[in-house]
């Protein structure tokens, strides 16, 4: 069985291939979201989400949908149901998730790009993971109209695909006329390189290389804030997480128990707990978009640790350096870093202020170019 697919399609033309996550509505079929429960009663959709449509009109190819963590709630990729996509990096470690189906068959040229969610780093970490290029988008600025819910307050769609390149055409099609900007002229502002405990110090190490590679200045940055606004990324999820889901845990037997667990941790949030983290979400906003006013983006490792082998996974861990990022609503890009023979590569993560992708991905692109010519 090929675990990278829920379905394949048939798609005529010669516009771009896109692998489409199960959570998202294409005419014709049902969306499984990667659960016994919800397949057993789920019924094809009668419209394309607009973003698939979107993508259509534009004469892009619907190739499939792809396979997921079930109802997107993890990173880790791993789904015993419908089986764990392979990565092609390395066979014994996760494809990273939620959107690891999308992942994979991109990384494996199944796909010229793939559509994924992200609602606390689902399409970074699996780019990360396979060694991809990831686009988490600024909250509201791409319709989750006909995509299922995990957290309406924090999810996004986004692209995935093999370089910066792949991503931009990814963000055309979801959003028409969409261009990398130009490059600046002169010396840019520096970067922010934010500095965060237990990131491991080799992944740091690939960050700093390839920015100075770049020729990219960088200030360092600390955030006593981040954990705190991991927890109230966690718990908004938990807390809309449950609204959204806890219909399904009249069969929770049928659910994955990690899954169940996460659906029944959201219903004991208060209003007053949930609107607590709406605000922390906004004062994360209004100061990393402060900081951005001084700097041209941040700068981070996007997985703290190389992907874990599967069965190793640390419960949570995985979006350490993403969530935040979501609680914010700001827009980030994951971009592999080679790290020599034998060695899985890094990840850089640049954030940007919100609704500045069309900048983010001309500073991810020239840092790809340099990387590149490096290697030459």
């Amino acid at each position: 069985m090929d675990a990278t697919w829920i379905l394949r399609l048939d798609a005529v033309g010669d516009g771009p291939r896109i692998a489409v996550k199960d959570c998202m509505d294409v005419a014709g079929t049902p969306s499984t979201v990667g659960c016994r429960v919800i397949a057993a009663d789920a019924l094809p959709a009668t419209l394309d989400a607009p973003v698939v449509e979107t993508a259509r009109r534009q004469g892009a190819r619907i190739v499939g949908k792809a396979n997921l963590v079930e109802l997107c709630r993890h990173a880790d990729g791993i789904n015993p149901w419908t089986g764990t996509p392979v990565n092609p990096l390395d066979s014994a470690r996760v494809p990273g998730g939620s959107s690891s189906g999308s992942a994979v068959a991109v990384a494996e040229d199944e796909a010229d790009i793939g559509y994924g969610t992200d609602t606390g780093g689902s399409v970074r970490v699996p780019a990360a993971c396979c060694g991809l290029v990831g686009l988490k988008t600024t909250a509201g600025r791409i319709s989750t109209q006909g995509v299922f819910e995990f957290s309406r307050t924090l999810d996004t769609v986004g692209p995935l695909a093999r370089d910066v390149a792949g991503a931009a055409l990814g963000m055309a099609m979801l959003e028409p006329g969409f261009t990398i900007a130009e490059p600046p002229t002169g010396t840019p502002p520096p970067l922010a390189r934010l500095r965060l405990p237990d990131v491991d110090p080799a992944l740091d190490a690939a960050i700093d290389d390839a920015l100075r590679t770049a020729g990219l200045q960088t200030t360092d940055v600390r955030l006593p804030q981040w954990r705190s606004w991991i927890t109230a990324a966690k718990d908004l999820a938990s807390a809309e997480g449950y609204w959204a889901h806890r219909h399904l845990l009249d069969r929770s037997e049928h659910l994955e128990d990690r899954h169940a667990g996460g659906i029944r941790q959201g219903r004991d949030f208060t209003a007053a707990q949930v609107l607590a983290c709406r605000r922390s979400g906004r004062a994360a906003s209004a100061h990393l978009n402060a900081l951005l006013d001084r700097f041209s983006a941040l700068a981070l490792p996007t997985l703290a640790f190389e992907p874990p082998r599967i069965g190793e996974v640390r419960r949570g861990s995985m979006t350490y350096l993403t969530a935040p990022f979501n609680l914010a609503g700001l827009p980030a890009l994951a971009l592999p870093v080679p790290r020599g023979a034998g060695a899985l590569p890094a990840s850089l993560q640049l954030v940007g202020a919100a609704y500045t992708e069309e900048s983010l991905l001309a500073l991810g692109a020239h840092v790809e170019a340099a990387l590149a010519a490096n290697r030459r």
